[in-house]
């Protein structure tokens, strides 16, 4: 029986880059400790099995020494997500992103309508409050406006839509693709941006909660308006520390999620802590812990004993999220243009219909298996 002698490195690198442990990978494979040790090797199906299993190329297994795989833009984490191998899930999340990005630069090319956006980049150099108040003002994010909106999820969407109204492409999913059995860790990511004058593109990792996500999308804009390309570990701004562009990028976040002086007029300390951070997160649709966080800010908050309450508020918020039942995510046609963006959607679409793109590079590009699916999607958009 032909065996393919992949050497142990290899073997690890690729569990590794899948982001399998060992039980998992014996749990697949039941000769894997052996493979480790160098006692067997797989056979060739055994070896095509274990590089679809990881979405490895099968022709790396075959390489004496692992590849070394950096990320194609700048990365703005700290800590062990920063200094770990970028996962298998990351790198294509960010070149698929990429493709999509650079269809639709062409495609705004040919529409003779791909001029350079004023905003992209219109920030580097201005202070916190100087952004905040301009990307505040691109996006009609203000108070009045925000006050209409009922929910966290409706933040959301407005932020989405505004940004894609002023010419930006916004993908929020908690996947690769539209592959549920790969799901994007969070732990590794919130977010990236990537840089383009005339179509910036913002990733969003869905695996987040909703005013998790609305802060990472303020977060990434901040990039934008600074002309930034870069992974972030997004979030909330913890007290963990992080580099200067991103703790820019948190405070210009934090300042139009909770505007200091309207938090000022805004906060009534009197009666339970809990109970006024939940009244104002629904206000200004965030989390408590960047209303919290804003209120140290502030000085409405001392600093004194300010960790400690921190701690117990994440520690609440935790457990809140760890006892709520699990979504049913959506029907597929309505998770699409979150996944794949409307704006992309709707010009992908559109051109394909009209024979200017094949059909094969629109499926690849929405992660579509088949015409019926695609059809289907643009019937839902009213493009059938």
């Amino acid at each position: 029986m032909t065996t393919v002698a992949v050497h142990r490195p290899v073997l690890e690198w690729a569990r590794r880059r899948s982001g399998r442990d060992h039980s998992a990978m014996r749990a697949k494979f039941r000769h894997w400790d052996r493979w480790i040790a160098g006692n067997a090797h797989p056979t060739f199906n055994q070896a095509q099995q274990f590089a679809d299993y990881t979405h490895v190329p099968f022709g790396m297994l075959l390489l004496p020494t692992p590849p070394v795989e950096d990320l194609p833009i700048p990365d703005f984490r700290v800590g062990h997500a920063a200094s770990d191998e970028p996962s298998q899930d990351l790198l294509e999340t960010i070149y698929l992103s990429q493709r999509r990005q650079g269809w639709y630069e062409d495609y705004l090319a040919d529409l003779s309508g791909g001029g350079p956006l004023d905003f992209v980049g219109s920030a580097l150099g201005k202070s916190v409050d100087e952004a905040a108040t301009m990307i505040t003002a691109a996006l009609d994010y203000g108070m009045k406006p925000r006050a209409n909106l009922r929910t966290i999820d409706g933040a959301r969407k407005y932020l989405i839509h505004w940004f894609e109204e002023v010419g930006g492409l916004v993908v929020a999913t908690s996947m690769v693709g539209n592959n549920s059995h790969r799901m994007l860790n969070l732990d590794e990511f919130r977010g990236f941006t990537l840089h383009s004058a005339t179509a910036p593109l913002v990733f969003i990792n869905g695996h987040d909660t909703k005013r998790g996500q609305v802060f990472s999308l303020l977060h990434e804009f901040a990039h934008v308006w600074r002309g930034d390309s870069g992974v972030s570990a997004g979030g909330e701004p913890l007290s963990a520390e992080r580099g200067e562009i991103e703790s820019w990028c948190d405070h210009v976040a934090a300042q139009i999620a909770v505007p200091a002086n309207d938090l000022r007029m805004r906060y009534a300390p009197s009666g339970d802590l809990t109970d006024e951070l939940e009244r104002l997160a629904d206000f200004y649709k965030c989390s408590t812990l960047v209303v919290l966080i804003r209120l140290r800010d502030t000085g409405l908050q001392p600093l004194e004993g300010f960790d400690k309450l921190y701690a117990e508020e994440l520690g609440r918020l935790l457990a809140f999220i760890n006892e709520r039942p699990e979504s049913t995510g959506g029907t597929f046609y309505n998770n699409q243009p979150f996944r794949i963006g409307e704006t992309l959607s709707r010009a992908l679409i559109q051109d394909t219909y009209g024979g200017r793109t094949p059909m094969t590079e629109a499926l690849s590009l929405m992660s579509f298996k088949s015409a019926p699916v695609f059809d289907k999607y643009a019937e839902s958009l009213g493009q059938g």
